[in-house]
């Protein structure tokens, strides 16, 4: 019973072929072999093995040689991706729908995850002692002040986090077979970057640099099973902002019908084009708001099952359980997957991704007079208890994130087939 096909695992897996529902397509009279995902109401729950416990241990192949993971796999084992207008009711729809399918819902990820590292030290207390161009900022300084040179930075730090986010959201599907649902993606994020560009935000420069690295990034990660869109109008998203009440949104001269218009063009033209090679897409007219119900009905009658004979959700299909393996372990260990990413913008010379060698050399200096700061997470004497050895940070200053809340903390989840307690 699974939604993710090895091609050759009796071969190396002494339990054998994973089997597969067979269940009767609403499309035809004939019976055939797909795995519709199924809501919990309709969904029959069959006794699995334990979820392998990826939050606090390495997925090495010498770490899984009684692998049981592959038989957690379901027909809801999915990766959706919910995207929209701000303040669209995104938040609320993903919760409802994770709810109604059993499903993990990761939060789009903020700054505060960047900036403030896991003993809760926030990097942006040193902005004082910092001239304005090399301060840390975040998307309250973009509402502000859009045009602002650091605005690129900006925008790098959310493809950063973004691309991470959903490495975690895959090591959890492929390690609890547990589905999940991601507000936002890295996936349809150019969005933004054309309104950006379209607004005079970016420029045309860094426009290519973010089509590089989007590509380079997306490439290296397992495409979404399903993309929904939630539509509304820049006058309806304008009323919803007003509603909302967040007074840096409101007073921003970001949010403008153009803007607005423009970012709905650039997932539509620059996201959709792309994405509906891979993934199946689903669209609604969310200016009324809608009901969660009849898109989880519209998502049953939908064929997201894996199959060699498809060119959609091909890369969801692996040799054997190795190959399982080693894309669970490159995904956790994700350093050598940024490499590239890195290379992209020092190779183009970058300078509006950048801070300058003296900028790097002030904020290290500062930091390092911060205990929090001067050492990597876990080798702190002074918080790990470890006075024998120590590791001095090596990117005090770097822009991946430094508290992954929808990595490590695993009591945020809970499998629908198993109690809190199994996970911790």
């Amino acid at each position: 019973m699974t939604s993710i096909l090895s091609t050759t695992i009796a071969k190396s897996n002494s339990l054998g072929y994973l089997t597969r529902l067979c269940k009767a397509s609403r499309n035809v009279n004939n019976l055939m072999q797909v795995a519709f995902m199924r809501t919990l109401k309709f969904k029959i729950e069959t006794p699995k093995p334990d979820p392998y416990p990826y939050w606090n241990k390495s997925c090495l192949k010498t770490n899984k040689i009684i692998d049981l993971t592959c038989l957690t796999y379901d027909e809801n084992t999915k990766l959706i991706v919910v995207d929209g207008p701000p303040a669209v009711g995104k938040s609320k729809f993903c919760e409802d729908l994770a709810k109604e399918f059993g499903l993990l819902y990761m939060p789009s990820p903020t700054f505060d995850e960047m900036y403030i590292n896991c003993y809760g030290y926030d990097i942006r207390n040193i902005n004082p002692d910092l001239p304005e161009a090399w301060q840390f900022r975040d998307l309250k300084n973009f509402l502000k002040d859009p045009s602002h040179t650091g605005t690129p930075r900006i925008q790098l730090g959310y493809l950063l986090m973004r691309y991470e986010q959903c490495m975690n959201a895959i090591i959890h599907i492929l390690s609890t077979g547990q589905g999940v649902i991601l507000n936002r993606s890295i996936f349809t994020d150019f969005g933004f970057i054309y309104a950006m560009y379209n607004s005079g935000y970016i420029q045309e420069n860094s426009l290519k640099i973010f089509e590089q690295l989007k590509n380079e990034a997306t490439k290296q990660l397992l495409m979404p099973h399903l993309v929904i869109y939630l539509e509304a109008t820049p006058e309806t998203t304008l009323e919803r902002i007003r509603k909302r009440g967040n007074s840096d949104e409101i007073n921003s001269k970001v949010f403008t019908k153009k803007y607005l218009s423009d970012l709905d063009n650039g997932v539509k033209e620059k996201c959709f084009s792309w994405l509906t090679n891979h993934s199946e897409i689903l669209v609604y007219d969310w200016n009324k708001g809608g009901n969660v119900k009849d898109v989880a009905d519209d998502i049953e009658n939908l064929d997201l099952e894996e199959s060699e004979t498809k060119t959609k959700f091909s890369d969801w299909i692996f040799r054997d359980s190795h190959h399982l393996n080693d894309v669970l372990y490159s995904y956790q260990t994700k350093w050598h997957l940024f490499v590239d990413i890195d290379d992209i913008i020092f190779d183009k010379c970058a300078k509006e991704f950048l801070l300058p060698r003296t900028a790097e050399d002030t904020i290290r200096d500062i930091l390092n007079k911060v205990d929090t700061e001067k050492y990597e997470y876990e080798y702190n004497a002074k918080y790990q208890k470890i006075p024998w050895f120590t590791r001095e940070r090596d990117m005090v200053f770097s822009l991946y994130r430094r508290t992954p809340r929808d990595f490590v903390n695993c009591n945020l989840f809970e499998l629908p087939y198993q109690t809190k307690t199994n996970l911790i």
